[in-house]
C-alpha cells in the first residue's frame, strides 16, 4: 500500500472531515517549503509544488528517481550511505547540516544554499524519508553582508584616529573603540551603560549630561566641547558629535557617534593668538616709534624749510640764494623720505585709509605732471599725457592718493630716463552705472628692468639692482606704497619692461562716477571758433605731434603734421596755406625760432600767427633770430589741452592770449587779515609759524601750552588757533576741547591740528575732538595757507570763497538747473529748510547715542546723511556716514565722539550756506 492508500492517523479520523485525505495532500502540494518524501530504495516517491519552484522541474521528471540528484554532485555517493545510516539512527528527525551549511542543484545544475529538515518512519515494515527544504540564498548572502560589514566596522574603529561609540535607543553607552578607551583613560567593560559619564570633567559633568540627554530624549544631534580628566589627572579635550541610527518605522534604534581629542589644537590657537598680542604689541611699539621718530625729525625740519622759504623770499646775493635754495630742496628730499616710510607704515598696519570726495581727473594728472617738470626739464626730457577720448573726467575718490600713484611713478619715469620722453596715457578699460574703472598707463624710454629683477620691483626697501640705489637714490618704498594704494583702491600695478628700452608700468583703479559735470569749452567738439581752421604742426616728437593733431580733430579743425622744420617750410612755400602754426622750439637742424622767421618771409605767410611750445621756463624773445621772428603765443610742456584751446581761439580770431596760470613760489596774501593764535611749546617753531602767519598777512600771537591758550582766547578773540598737540600743562586735545565747547554760534574760533605726529589715525582722533583742521610739521607756506582757507575761517563771518570749501557749490548749482517758474527759489528754499530741520536731526542722533540705541542711531544718522548730501555739506556728510558705520558695528562709544562734533560743524554748515545764499 502507498502513502496515498493509507487510512487517517486514528486519533484524527473523528476530527477531520470526511475529505480529510484531499485535505492533507492539498496543504502538501501548497506548502511553501520543497516537501520530498523517498522510499528506502532512496527514489522519490512525493515532490509538491514547493519542491517543483525551488528546484525547478516538474514533478513527475522526479518521480522514482533518485533523491540524491537533488545534491551537488560530489556528495551524492556520501549522502546514500548517511541515509541509510540515519534510518537506523534512534532520533527519528533531525536537521540537516547541523556541522556545515548544506546546498541543493537545481535541475539546471545551479547551487543554491538551503536549509533542510529529514525525519524517517517506518509504514507497513518499510521505512520512508521525508525532508522539509528552504531556499535561503537571500538570506546567508545578507548574513554574510551583515557579517562583512560588521567586520569592516570593527576595524574601521579599531584603526580610527578618533574615538568612536554605540549607545542604544535610551542612551546607554553599548560599544567603544581603542582610540576612545585611550582618550578617557576607561576600559570597554568600565564605559558600558552610562560609566562612560565617570571619565567626565567634574567642571563639565553636568552639561555634557544636560545636552546628551537633550539630544536622546528629542531624536537631535548631539555636538559638543568637553574636557575627559583621566586618573592620573590628564586633561583632554574633544570635540563629542553623535547622530541617531534610525530603526523601523521612523523610530531610534540606538546611537553612534565619535570624540576627537583637540587639546593640541586648542594649544596651536592659544599660542598663535598670544603670538598675535604679542606682533600686534610689537607693531605698536614700532608705530609709536615711528611717531616719536617722526615727531622728532620734524620738529627741527620744520625750523629748516619755515626759514629758508622765508629766507629765500629776502634780498640775497646769487651765491647766498643758491646755498638757501639747496637747503630747502635737501629738506624736502628728507621730508619726503620720512612721509614715504611713515605711508608705507600707515599700509603696513592697516590703517591707511582713503576719503572720497569728486575730483577732477585731467587736473589731477596735470598737477602731477606739474611736479616733475623741473626735473625733466634738467635731463632735457620730453613729457606728455592724453586722455583718451571717453574716458570720465569728474570722477569720485580719494584724488590724494591717485596722485600719489601717478606722482611715484612719474618721478620713477623720469629718474630712470636720460634722454626720450616719458608719456602718461590714460583711459577707461571698463564702466558701470555708478563705478568707473581706471588704467594709467606711464612709459618712458629709460634704462628699462631685466625680467629676472621684475618680481622684486614691489617690494619694501627694495631696488631691482643695489648699484641703482647708489647711482639715483631712494629708498625704494614708492612703487611698494604705489602697489598698496592701487589696491585698496580695488585695483592693481603691472610692469612691461626692456633693458636699455625702458619700461611701462600700468595702473588700475576703481573709482566712482561724479554727478555730469559742466561740459568744457576745451574738450567740445567742432568748436565753433577753430572748425574748419587749418593748423600746422611742426615738432619732432612723435607724441607730441599726435597729441596735438588729436585736440585739432577734435575741435574741427584740419592739422598738417609735421616731423621737421624743413618739410613745414617746403608745403608753405608750395602755397598750402594755414591759420595758425604750433612749433616746437627746440628741434635738431632748425630751431622753431628759425622756422618761424623763415615762414613769415614765405609769400602769403607773412601774417601767419606762430605759437611756440617750450620747456618750462624757456620763453624766446621775440626778436631771438631776428625781427621776422614773431610769435603771438607761447606754451610750455607738456602741453595741457585747456591752455592751448584758449591760446588758439585768442590767435585765430587776433587776440592776445591771456597768460597760463602757474603757480606762485608763495601764496597770495588773503583779502582780509586773519586774527591768529598759535599754541605751540617749541620756541624756534613759533618763530617759524609766527614769521610765515605774517609773511601771509595774518596778525598772529603765540603762547606756550593749552592752558594758556585758553586764557588768550577768553581773553580776546581770535578767527584761527593753530594747536600743537603734545604741549606741557595741557594738551592739545584737551584744550581743543575745552574751546570747542565754548565757541559761539558762528563756530569761532576755528582750530587747527598743528603737529608733528602723522600715524595712522593721527588726523581722524584729532578732527573728532571738534577741530576744523588739520596741518603736519614741517609747515610749508602754501600748506598753511590751505589750511587756513579749508578751514573757513573769516574775520567777517563766512567768506564766501571760503564757504565753498564747506559746502558743494556744484551741488547747489545742480539744483539750481531744477529752478522754473513753479519754483524760482528752490535753493533758497532748501537752504533756510536745512537750517530748520537739521537741528532736530541732530538732537535724534544724540539721544539715540546716549540710549545705546545701535539700531535706532544707525537709521537717523543715515537719514541725516541723506539731507546733507542733497544740500551738499561735505564734511557733515562724512561725518554721518562714519556714524552710520559705527552704529552698524555697535562701536557707541566711538560714535559718540562723532556725535559731539556734529553740532560744530552743522554751524560751520549752516554758516557757508547763508554766506551763499545771496547768490541764488
Amino acid at each position: 500500500m502507498t502513502m496515498d492508500q493509507r487510512a487517517p492517523h486514528p486519533h484524527l479520523h473523528g476530527l477531520l472531515p470526511v475529505d480529510a485525505h484531499a485535505l492533507l495532500a492539498r496543504l502538501l502540494e501548497i506548502a511553501d517549503d520543497a516537501i520530498i518524501v523517498a522510499d528506502d530504495a532512496l527514489e522519490v516517491v512525493l515532490f509538491n509544488e514547493g519542491a517543483e519552484r525551488v528546484f525547478g522541474c516538474p514533478a513527475a521528471d522526479m518521480l522514482g528517481r533518485p533523491v540524491a540528484m537533488l545534491l551537488p554532485e560530489g556528495l551524492r555517493a556520501l549522502h546514500n550511505a548517511h541515509m541509510r545510516t540515519f534510518a537506523h539512527a534512534p532520533r527519528a528527525a533531525r536537521r540537516m547540516g547541523e556541522r556545515r551549511d548544506i546546498q541543493g542543484q537545481r535541475v539546471d545544475g545551479r547551487l543554491f544554499d538551503a536549509e533542510a529538515s529529514i525525519s524517517h518512519l517506518e509504514v507497513d515494515g518499510r521505512t520512508f524519508f521525508t525532508v522539509i527544504l528552504r531556499d535561503v540564498t537571500e538570506a546567508r548572502a545578507a548574513a554574510r553582508a551583515l557579517a562583512a560589514s560588521e567586520a569592516r566596522f570593527r576595524q574601521l574603529a579599531a584603526a580610527a584616529p578618533v574615538g568612536i561609540f554605540q549607545a542604544d535607543a535610551a542612551g546607554a553607552c553599548s560599544f567603544v573603540n581603542d582610540r576612545w578607551c585611550e582618550i578617557t583613560g576607561l576600559t570597554a567593560a568600565e564605559a558600558a551603560g552610562g560609566g562612560w559619564t565617570a571619565a567626565l570633567h567634574p567642571a563639565d559633568r553636568a552639561r555634557v549630561r544636560e545636552a546628551w540627554h537633550e539630544a536622546v530624549s528629542g531624536s537631535r544631534p548631539f555636538a559638543l566641547r568637553y574636557r575627559f580628566l583621566r586618573a592620573d589627572g590628564t586633561e583632554t579635550w574633544v570635540d563629542g558629535q553623535a547622530a541617531a541610527q534610525p530603526g523601523p518605522a521612523g523610530s531610534v534604534a540606538g546611537w553612534i557617534g565619535t570624540i576627537s581629542d583637540v587639546t593640541a589644537s586648542l594649544r596651536q590657537a592659544a599660542d598663535l593668538e598670544r603670538a598675535k598680542s604679542e606682533a600686534e604689541a610689537a607693531a605698536r611699539a614700532k608705530s609709536l616709534f615711528l611717531a616719536n621718530m617722526s615727531h622728532e625729525i620734524r620738529t627741527p625740519l620744520n625750523a629748516v624749510i619755515g626759514m629758508t622759504t622765508l629766507l629765500l623770499d629776502t634780498p640775497m646775493s646769487e651765491d647766498q640764494h643758491d646755498f638757501a635754495r639747496t637747503i630747502h630742496a635737501s629738506s624736502e628730499a628728507l621730508l619726503a623720505c620720512i612721509n614715504d616710510i611713515l605711508d608705507y607704515s600707515k599700509a603696513d598696519v592697516g590703517k591707511l585709509e582713503l576719503e572720497r570726495a569728486p575730483f577732477d581727473l585731467r587736473h589731477l594728472v596735470e598737477e602731477s605732471l606739474d611736479l616733475v617738470t623741473p626735473r625733466a626739464l634738467e635731463k632735457g626730457l620730453n613729457l606728455a599725457y592724453q586722455i583718451e577720448e571717453g574716458t570720465p573726467e569728474a570722477l569720485i575718490g580719494d584724488a590724494a592718493r591717485l596722485r600719489q600713484i601717478l606722482t611715484n611713478l612719474l618721478s620713477n619715469a623720469v629718474k630712470f630716463t636720460h634722454q626720450g620722453e616719458v608719456l602718461t596715457t590714460v583711459d577707461c578699460v571698463a564702466t558701470e552705472e555708478a563705478a568707473v574703472r581706471l588704467h594709467l598707463a606711464v612709459e618712458d624710454t629709460g634704462i628699462g628692468i631685466a625680467a629676472e629683477h621684475l618680481p622684486r620691483l614691489f617690494q619694501s626697501f627694495s631696488q631691482v639692482d643695489p648699484s641703482t640705489t647708489r647711482k639715483y637714490g631712494g629708498t625704494g618704498l614708492g612703487l611698494a606704497i604705489s602697489k598698496r594704494l592701487a589696491e585698496l583702491m580695488g585695483g592693481e600695478v603691472k610692469v612691461e619692461s626692456t633693458p636699455g628700452r625702458g619700461s611701462v608700468f600700468h595702473v588700475w583703479v576703481r573709482l566712482e562716477r561724479a554727478a555730469v559735470a559742466p561740459a568744457m569749452p576745451f574738450l567740445q567738439r567742432d568748436a565753433p571758433a577753430l572748425a574748419g581752421k587749418r593748423i600746422l604742426i611742426v615738432d619732432d616728437n612723435q607724441s607730441n605731434r599726435r597729441i596735438l593733431a588729436r585736440f585739432a580733430m577734435l575741435w574741427g579743425m584740419r592739422p598738417s603734421t609735421l616731423p621737421s622744420a624743413l618739410e613745414a617750410l617746403d608745403r608753405v612755400r608750395h602755397g598750402e596755406p594755414f591759420d595758425v602754426a604750433v612749433l616746437d622750439v627746440s628741434m635738431p637742424h632748425m630751431d622753431g625760432v628759425e622756422l618761424a622767421r623763415q615762414l613769415h618771409q614765405c609769400p602769403g605767410a607773412e601774417a601767419l600767427p606762430v605759437v611756440f611750445l617750450t620747456s618750462l621756463g624757456q620763453r624766446p624773445a621775440a626778436g631771438a633770430a631776428g625781427d621776422g621772428a614773431r610769435f603771438a603765443a607761447c606754451l610750455s610742456k607738456p602741453i595741457k589741452a585747456s591752455q592751448l584751446y584758449d591760446t588758439l581761439v585768442a590767435t585765430v580770431n587776433g587776440e592776445a592770449p591771456a597768460a597760463p596760470q602757474r603757480p606762485d613760489v608763495a601764496p597770495t596774501p588773503p583779502r582780509q587779515a586773519l586774527q591768529v593764535l598759535v599754541a605751540e611749546d617749541h620756541p624756534i617753531n613759533q618763530r617759524v609759524v609766527l614769521r610765515l602767519l605774517k609773511h601771509l598777512g595774518h596778525h598772529a600771537e603765540a603762547v606756550g601750552n593749552g592752558r594758556e591758550a585758553l586764557e588768550a582766547v577768553a581773553r580776546r578773540h581770535f578767527d584761527v588757533v593753530l594747536m600743537d598737540i603734545q604741549m606741557p600743562e595741557l594738551d592739545g586735545i584737551q584744550a581743543a576741547r575745552a574751546i570747542v565747547r565754548k565757541r559761539g554760534p558762528q563756530g569761532l574760533p576755528r582750530i587747527i591740528a598743528m603737529t608733528a605726529n602723522a600715524m595712522p589715525g593721527d588726523r581722524e582722533v584729532y578732527m573728532a575732538t571738534g577741530m576744523d583742521g588739520y596741518l603736519a610739521k614741517p609747515v610749508e607756506l602754501r600748506d598753511l595757507a590751505d589750511a587756513l582757507g579749508r578751514s573757513g575761517a573769516s574775520p567777517l563771518g563766512v567768506d564766501p570763497a571760503l564757504a565753498e570749501l564747506a559746502i558743494d557749490a556744484g551741488r547747489l548749482e545742480h539744483i539750481r538747473s531744477m529752478q522754473d517758474d513753479s519754483q524760482p527759489s528752490l535753493v533758497r528754499e532748501l537752504i533756510d529748510m536745512f537750517d530748520g530741520d537739521s537741528t532736530s536731526h541732530i538732537r535724534r542722533i544724540a539721544d539715540a547715542q546716549v540710549r545705546g540705541d545701535a539700531p535706532a542711531l544707525r537709521t537717523f544718522a543715515h537719514r541725516f546723511l541723506s539731507a546733507t548730501q542733497n544740500i551738499g555739506a561735505l564734511r557733515l556728510s562724512a561725518l554721518c556716514a562714519e556714524i552710520e558705520s559705527l552704529a552698524r558695528q555697535e562701536r557707541l562709544e566711538e560714535a559718540g565722539q562723532l556725535v559731539e562734533a556734529l553740532s560744530h560743524e552743522r554751524a560751520k554748515a549752516v554758516s557757508a550756506l547763508a554766506a551763499l545764499r545771496s547768490r541764488y
